[in-house]
């Protein structure tokens, strides 16, 4: 199982670089966000598209990354209280196998979690260039990513609301 994980993370950075959108993420600050195609756990589905004029915050996430779980309840709150406002979170499920993908499927259930979640969206990390997560990508109403932020902790949710506040 680890080993799956570490090969799955070599991966993403190797497609990073064949997609020619550099290793670091945060050079899309600043840009509008790479088109996207996702698909929910309950199988509808979401596009860079059908989410213009929406501002977003994209978490990406794994069931058996510790960060990630613990940010999740964050997410929730900002969504709480701000999807009144249009803001749409998106937890990104990414690097899990066929192992895990059933407990992915069924994490917002479990928790009661209301924001959207997605799922098999390695291939778009990888041309994202996403190395770590948890990765939270804040984009506005017109699409532009205005911040990049990886990893969680407590002093994260004051810089994550000022982020909101800037794309709402």
């Amino acid at each position: 199982m680890k080993t799956f994980k570490w090969v799955t993370l070599v991966a993403l950075v190797g497609a990073s670089f064949a997609f020619g959108q550099g290793s670091d993420v945060s050079k899309l600050k600043g840009k509008q966000i790479p088109a996207f195609f996702m698909t929910t756990f309950d199988g509808k589905k979401l596009t860079s598209a059908s989410l213009k004029g929406k501002p977003v915050v994209l978490d990406f996430w794994a069931t058996w990354c510790g960060p990630c779980k613990a940010a999740s309840p964050t997410m929730q709150a900002f969504h709480d209280k701000y999807a009144s406002k249009g803001l749409m979170v998106i937890g990104v499920n990414m690097g899990e196998d066929k192992s895990t993908m059933k407990k992915a499927a069924n994490y917002a259930k479990e928790h009661k979690y209301t924001y959207c979640f997605t799922k098999e969206n390695d291939a778009y990390a990888g041309k994202l260039g996403i190395q770590g997560i948890p990765c939270f990508i804040f984009i506005d109403k017109s699409g532009k990513v205005v911040a990049v932020e990886t990893g969680f902790g407590p002093e994260a949710v004051p810089i994550f609301e000022a982020h909101i506040k800037k794309i709402l």
